[in-house]
């Protein structure tokens, strides 16, 4: 697979662009109390929310109107784009696409929208709202504000959608169907998903005890929910290099599993060093997809096990930081693992506690020599997507 990646851009609670891997360098947590939306009677009170946000500061066209998930893509599009030097200009974009997942996509905004139509009716509910509301609107307005008119398309399988987002991108330039994809995910916070995960008990403090978010400890009772986004654009080696580009990684595999609790890490995993040609052995960190729900995170270990055997491999729980950012985990994930491999650092997990598993759980920033990281975009109702990135 000639796949690379050129650029990478993050929108996060503990920062955005630059400002988001001097977090990580500093072991830092966007996690805190809720103030965006009303938690009503929830007992969870936590988020790891995007407080104070200005997508006029990525974007050199005036929005009038833009819901939290497309405000979050196209601020970390441009990220990205701009990374990587790539810009398309208007109608020649045929040969760029872009892909990206969301559990929810515009929830805030279709809310919203429902709401007008049941408090005035239909006639005079809003239109621009409705327009906004629709799960695909981010990937579509990427695709017009970037020029993108090669393939495009929006994954929707939770946790697992950037994943799937980076493997359809990896896909179309294997083919040859594109020279670049800008591929990743992103996902916001609302009343609704945040009320409704709390009535669904998947929220901490589910179970009881405090709450928190602690990927594989023994005092997991839920997740704490985030918002983001994150993209990476990959291209064709050959095109990139042809054009100057700096490759920054490499994807190398990757591999898809069925369901979680049915052994699809385990398939997911495997399915990925496969198609690189990578022993399991030769992998040097792993970021989990582990949220602190108690099923999913001991099918996770479960599924390590039987990949790793006895080896303890640094596992990365990159969502004690971020939270669960649902469509944008996998794509978080994926390019702070490029950010690894260059940089040699593994961000830590804050606040974790005592670990339920045999795991070699990274607590604090911890600096490795890098070749091969393995990322993990599981959703704990859905189904499993690996991804390896090698160095350049």
């Amino acid at each position: 697979m000639n796949v690379v990646v050129t650029g990478i851009g993050a929108v996060s609670a503990i920062g955005s662009g630059e400002a988001f891997f001097e977090a990580l360098r500093q072991g830092a947590s966007g996690i805190t109390e809720v103030t965006i939306l009303d938690p009503g009677e929830s007992a969870s009170t936590l988020a790891a929310e995007i407080a104070e946000f200005a997508v006029e500061e990525y974007l050199e066209s005036a929005k009038t109107y833009l819901d939290r998930t497309s405000a979050f893509t196209l601020a970390a599009g441009a990220l990205a784009l701009r990374d990587s030097g790539y810009s398309v200009a208007a109608g020649e974009g045929l040969r760029a696409g872009v892909t990206m997942g969301t559990a929810y996509g515009c929830l805030g905004t279709m809310g919203a929208f429902w709401e007008g139509v049941l408090e005035k009716g239909p006639r005079l509910s809003s239109s621009l709202l409705f327009t906004h509301s629709y799960i695909n609107t981010p990937v579509s307005l990427a695709s017009i504000e970037f020029n993108l008119a090669g393939p495009h398309g929006c994954f929707c399988e939770g946790a697992a959608s950037a994943g799937h987002a980076l493997a359809e991108a990896a896909t179309q330039l294997a083919l040859g169907r594109a020279d670049a994809m800008l591929a990743g995910g992103g996902e916001s916070l609302s009343t609704y998903l945040y009320r409704g995960y709390a009535g669904m008990g998947w929220l901490s403090p589910g179970e009881g005890g405090s709450e928190g978010m602690r990927p594989f400890a023994a005092s997991r009772n839920g997740c704490v929910l985030g918002e983001g986004a994150g993209f990476l654009l990959l291209e064709r080696e050959e095109a990139a290099r042809q054009r100057g580009a700096r490759p920054r990684a490499r994807l190398l595999g990757v591999g898809l599993g069925g369901g979680l609790a049915g052994g699809g890490a385990a398939a997911a995993m495997s399915a990925a060093l496969a198609e690189a040609g990578v022993a399991p052995a030769e992998v040097d960190a792993l970021f989990a997809s582990a949220a602190g729900m108690r099923e999913a995170d001991a099918a996770e270990a479960a599924g390590l096990e039987e990949v790793f055997g006895g080896r303890c491999v640094p596992v990365v729980a990159l969502k004690a930081a971020l939270g669960e950012t649902l469509g944008a985990s996998g794509a978080l994930a994926a390019l702070a693992a490029v950010h690894a491999l260059e940089t040699g650092l593994l961000p830590g997990a804050p606040n974790v506690g005592e670990s339920e598993f045999s795991l070699d759980l990274v607590r604090e920033p911890r600096t490795a020599t890098c070749h091969y990281i393995l990322v993990n975009a599981f959703d704990p109702r859905g189904g499993c997507v690996s991804l390896l990135f090698g160095r350049a």
